[in-house]
């Protein structure tokens, strides 16, 4: 009688109450947070790459969405043997038009990357048509995850018109400060990277502002609701803290010092900082949008 009684008041309240989305954001559906995030940032230090033609940043790029990106897709799914399944539903899934995507990036990436490594190869992999398309491949690529969960109709916030734009500019928002890592170590120029990092920034800071006012204007209850988490609920101390506080207050104070002295006056260590405090910031910027998903009641 008790059971049945608890059983009731379960169906009973999600029907009627906003519930919290947990299957992508707690135990193993952190594996998926963590996938999206290595392979979006991999994109992204490849697009910026491809600008300022950094052949490492290439490689570096490739590795980090395939090989660290890929291995925790692996780890998420169930069945790993029967993962290939998943292109079956190319036409009406957008997990595998990504993951399809996803495959398009490794395998079109491998024939710009191996010339590089391998110098004696019959073609040169740096052909404005190839640089194209792969551009095209890594926005795409980089705005997977987003577009992804951007499918569940029930969690509103993640129906935002916001999330797209917020997917593309974190994506080169990191993987400018990461180009910017290898020119720094392997003794290069970095003030064409460095532009990159000022100014995707600014675009980055401007395009969350206006992810979170739009949903705390314009969008249903529900998405204000996740908003209300993330800013003044059980995820503000999370979210003032790692995303505001460390993600973009110490970042924007160096880039500022060093807009204003110059970059010969900085070591290499406080760009280091930098590129560790955008890493964490934005790690933990896609942790909140995951984590605050309401799902809209059944009635």
């Amino acid at each position: 009688m008790d059971m049945k009684i608890k059983s009731n008041r379960l169906t009973y309240y999600w029907m009627l109450k906003n519930t919290t989305q947990s299957a992508w954001i707690e135990n193993k559906g952190r594996l998926l947070w963590l996938a999206f995030f290595f392979t979006e940032i991999g994109a992204g230090t490849y697009l910026v790459s491809l600008f300022i033609n950094c052949r490492p940043g290439l490689l570096v790029g490739w590795f980090i969405a395939l090989a660290l990106g890929g291995f925790f897709h692996i780890l998420f799914l169930g069945k790993p043997a029967r993962g290939w399944r998943i292109f079956n539903g190319i036409a009406s899934s957008e997990l595998s038009r990504g993951l399809l995507i996803i495959l398009f990036f490794a395998v079109i990436g491998s024939l710009q990357i191996l010339p590089a490594v391998f110098p004696g190869l019959p073609w040169e992999g740096n052909g404005p048509i190839l640089s194209i398309i792969m551009g095209v491949i890594c926005i795409l690529v980089i705005s997977h995850g987003f577009l992804t969960i951007g499918v569940v109709k029930a969690v509103p916030i993640w129906n935002s018109p916001m999330m797209l734009p917020l997917s593309v500019v974190s994506g080169i928002w990191v993987g400018s400060q990461l180009v910017e890592m290898i020119l720094l170590m392997s003794g290069s120029e970095i003030a064409i990277a460095e532009m990159w990092v000022r100014w995707s920034l600014v675009c980055f800071v401007g395009v969350l502002a206006v992810f979170l006012w739009w949903d705390s204007v314009h969008s249903s209850e529900i998405a204000k609701a996740s908003i209300k988490r993330i800013l003044k609920g059980d995820l503000a101390g999370i979210f003032f803290i790692c995303v505001i506080a460390i993600g973009i207050i110490i970042p924007l104070i160096i880039t500022l010092l060093v807009w204003v002295r110059e970059l010969s006056g900085f070591s290499s260590g406080i760009l280091f900082l930098r590129f560790l405090c955008i890493m964490f910031g934005d790690l933990m910027m896609r942790y909140c949008v995951f984590k605050s998903a309401l799902y809209r009641p059944l009635i």
